[in-house]
């Protein structure tokens, strides 16, 4: 073949693999995936499953075992593409037809030879096996599964039973004299109530009733290849399922940010004013705004950070939180409020500074199609849903793609808003060339060192779970590690005049051989700029001195996301050491932290005596 021939070739094919490239990363960013048709939508995801090494991969590596009695060759490329869009690259490897009981019992399994990290136990309603014997027993039976996982120290996501499909049958013989349904009702309740806090189920039922019994149990194709739910409903589940390991992973969205005119109201403000925008029970279109705003604020009140993105002028847009009397959002409600006329990816970009959060934590949602194609083209990292037509339908629009979910709500979930007055003041001042340094003091910060329990175990593993600009590394640790190395990990809240922040930093770490090893480090986005780091190095010198300790190491995996971390430790002179990502903190020098005083670390000062 002439050079010149051969040359075009590799031209064309090179064109080729980029073409491909792009387009399978723009439906990997698209939050379509719910509206392709069935059989695109698993084309789509057997060609990532293929293809993920052309893709500039820098997601988390899960290794996912999936078990069930049923076939799942129809639904494990569309699970695996969809965690992929949540930021989990995951290795995944299903069990044959029928075999999930046995490789959960068998500890020699092809399950548990793949070592994998999580496992995914998805039994359906064929699966209940104690039926005469009532709800009790059924989770006794279900609960005796999970014992070689947990011993191995495998996360475990327990799928609940749905519901038959039978209108009129009951089950006459059963002992009990309760019928499946309300069998299972009641083992769903058991399971949850008695294990909640050691295995992280996943409710399916819900799923089961917006799909449709019709799609969710297609007897026909259970025939065919024993698959109990038709090809249709195949992206849904796959996306639902993703969406709550991701959200039980650490891996869902912080920030919702708004558009007013015909979002929030019907109708322009600027032009109509404040008293005639659409926002009223009386009418069935202003009824849907005030619905969306109710559903609004109850994300809100499980920790979802609110900003507001319009163009509009700022005094009158916020005239409408201020006097409308049926807005349901108040102007506290908003972490950040933008309204000018600026484009809007300028606007979110200065949402991101302000709050210290990046932009793949965000949504954003706009009634304006150009408004939301401008954002997703400028800001591909920001989710973008467009709220068309009728706004009775704007809940579900949202709802469906599930970006919120999360397994816990705790408390420091419910009081974040609070902390980003402080960020306001904080900003204030910067533009104002007070002395910072001056006015961070005079809020009188106090670090408050927490113990390990029940009431703050699950904010620490949140907290090592979600945490990206403050982080050391990508090792996280669960609640059982946790537990067991309580002694050994410092939690800490943060309060000053303003606010208590909640437990906001956590670290990690052991010593051996006269080294005090940092194995991991995560402080929330919304302390930045108070010199808690400082004070918290500070201590950990007092604590390495106390186990005779001559050298502070930790490993720093420098990623796009934590530059937050490297900077910070540049300020504490740490030094990089001749095995890469590893280095060492001066344990002899002093840093200035006298800014923050730091609470109950007596008893952590004489563990290490």
């Amino acid at each position: 073949m002439p050079h010149m021939e051969m040359k075009f070739k590799y031209q064309m094919q090179k064109e080729d693999k980029n073409k491909a490239k792009n387009e399978l990363a723009g439906y990997l960013k698209s939050s379509t995936y719910l509206d392709l048709k069935p059989e695109i939508a698993m084309q789509i995801a057997k060609r990532l499953v293929k293809n993920k090494q052309m893709l500039d991969n820098k997601l988390s590596n899960i290794k996912l075992s999936i078990l069930s009695n049923f076939n799942l060759d129809f639904i494990k490329e569309s699970i695996e593409f969809c965690l992929y869009q949540r930021g989990l690259n995951a290795t995944i490897i299903t069990c044959d037809y029928g075999t999930m009981i046995t490789e959960l019992i068998n500890p020699k399994s092809q399950n548990y030879n793949f070592q994998p990290e999580y496992i995914l136990i998805w039994p359906t309603y064929r699966d209940i096996t104690k039926f005469d014997e009532g709800p009790r027993k059924e989770v006794s039976f279900w609960s005796s599964l999970w014992k070689i996982s947990k011993k191995k120290n495998i996360k475990i996501f327990q799928v609940l039973f749905d519901k038959p499909p039978f209108l009129h049958i009951k089950d006459l013989n059963n002992k009990k004299n309760i019928d499946l349904c309300t069998h299972i009702s009641y083992t769903n309740a058991e399971l949850q109530k008695k294990y909640k806090n050691n295995i992280s189920f996943i409710s399916i039922e819900k799923l089961q009733i917006h799909i449709g019994s019709k799609e969710w149990h297609d007897q026909r194709v259970y025939n065919l290849c024993k698959q109990p739910f038709s090809l249709n409903a195949v992206p849904s589940i796959s996306h639902f399922l993703s969406s709550n390991i991701a959200g039980m992973l650490g891996k869902y969205k912080k920030v919702l940010i708004l558009d007013l005119d015909n979002t929030l109201w019907g109708g322009e403000i600027g032009d109509l004013g404040v008293d005639n925008i659409i926002l009223n029970r009386e009418t069935s279109e202003g009824e849907s705004y005030i619905n969306f705003q109710k559903y609004i604020k109850e994300l809100h009140s499980a920790g979802v950070i609110l900003a507001v993105c319009s163009k509009n002028n700022m005094r009158t847009a916020k005239e409408a939180f201020s006097k409308h009397p049926e807005m349901i959002l108040k102007l506290d409600d908003i972490a950040c409020f933008v309204a000018n006329f600026n484009d809007k990816a300028s606007n979110i970009t200065y949402i991101k500074k302000f709050l210290n959060i990046d932009f793949d934590s965000f949504v954003f949602v706009d009634d304006s199609r150009i408004e939301c194609e401008w954002v997703k083209n400028n800001i591909p990292d920001v989710s973008v849903v467009n709220l068309k037509g009728d706004p009775s339908y704007y809940i579900n629009e949202l709802d469906r793609h599930g970006f919120f979910t999360k397994e816990k709500i705790t408390k420091e979930d419910k009081n974040r808003i609070k902390s980003y007055k402080a960020i306001r003041e904080i900003e204030k001042i910067k533009k104002n060339n007070i002395n910072l340094e001056a006015f961070l003091k005079s809020l009188n910060p106090i670090l408050i060192l927490e113990s390990v329990s029940s009431f703050t175990i699950d904010r620490i593993e949140q907290l090592i779970l979600k945490t990206n600009q403050f982080k050391l590394n990508n090792s996280i640790y669960d609640k059982k590690y946790i537990k067991n190395n309580k002694n050994n990990i410092l939690a800490f809240r943060f309060k000053d005049k303003l606010n208590d922040y909640g437990i906001v930093v956590v670290l990690v770490y052991e010593t051996s051989k006269e080294v005090l090893y940092i194995k991991n480090w995560v402080m929330s986005c919304r302390v930045f700029q108070r010199n808690i780091e400082f004070a918290i190095i500070q201590l950990i010198k007092k604590i390495a001195k106390i186990r005779s300790c001559k050298k502070i190491k930790l490993e720093l995996v420098k990623l796009k996301k934590n530059k937050v971390a490297m900077e910070a430790l540049k300020k504490m002179n740490a030094k990089e050491s001749k095995v890469s990502s590893i280095y060492d903190i001066n344990i002899d020098s002093n840093l200035k932290s006298d800014l923050i005083k730091i609470k109950n670390i007596k008893k952590v000062l004489e563990n290490g005596k």
